[in-house]
């Protein structure tokens, strides 16, 4: 593969992980601004994830399809620990599909603040180089991330914002020093329903792309019973160039 087409798959895995950019590495799926809660001391959570990304260029249609298994578990009441193993595809116009393991994501959350209705949480990730940097799975070099999470409930309506900063130390060339906000309403109609809609934009890695991306969200979580979530979403990215489309679907269990 050449450099050119490297660097191109490198800038549309970029607008297709705007999830991982933004630091939100195993927020509830299909969402991509994460909420306040731990699992409890002793509990655990795994979650299962595919997100199908669809961009239109002049070239053709560029396709890229990313998986997600992620594992918490609650250390405290109020601290979790997590890792999360992306595996992805993507085909670019003119070049040989490329798949494989990406960067394997390490995480904590720390709610230190439980209100009667606001809550505060921190979460700092750490990725680590293991995708395959010559084929575009990999970023080629840790990175580091400080996200603050803010949480208010007054049923049946939920409000999430979250705010954070990325160190995206790299070879390609990308801007290091990233940041993001984004927002999300979440409500729930039904026991066993929540809808939500989420936005938000963090700087873009690329410098020959918008400095800025952004995005919205649709989705539904199907709450089958207190343990199991099954959920659909769907993403477009709002900035300019081309546009983004995602459907993604999930399976939350927790024990």
């Amino acid at each position: 593969m050449s450099f050119l087409s490297l660097s191109h798959c490198s800038r549309l895995l970029a607008g297709a992980g705007l999830s991982l950019l933004a630091g939100a590495a195993m927020a509830a799926h299909p969402l991509i601004t994460d909420d306040t809660g731990t699992q409890g001391k002793g509990h655990s959570q795994f979650e299962l994830s595919s997100d199908h990304d669809r961009t239109r260029t002049d070239a053709g249609i560029e396709r890229v399809q990313s998986s997600s298994a992620g594992f918490a578990y609650g250390v405290h009441d109020d601290v979790d620990l997590g890792i999360s193993l992306p595996h992805t595809s993507y085909r670019v116009p003119g070049e040989a599909r490329q798949q494989g393991v990406g960067d394997v994501t390490l995480q904590a959350k720390w709610r230190f603040h439980l209100g009667e209705r606001w809550s505060l949480a921190l979460k700092p990730v750490l990725t680590l180089p293991s995708g395959n940097h010559d084929k575009g799975l990999g970023n080629g070099r840790a990175t580091t991330a400080l996200h603050l999470l803010a949480q208010y409930e007054a049923e049946p309506l939920t409000w999430l914002v979250n705010v954070g900063g990325t160190h995206n130390d790299n070879r390609d060339g990308q801007r290091k020093g990233l940041w993001s906000a984004s927002t999300a309403l979440l409500y729930a109609p039904h026991a066993d329903w929540t809808l939500a809609l989420d936005v938000g934009a963090n700087r873009n890695a690329d410098r020959e792309g918008p400095r800025t991306q952004s995005y919205a969200l649709l989705g539904g979580i199907y709450h089958l019973n207190k343990d199991v979530d099954l959920d659909l979403g769907y993403r477009r990215s709002l900035q300019s160039g081309p546009v983004t489309h995602t459907v993604g679907a999930g399976l939350t269990v927790r024990w």
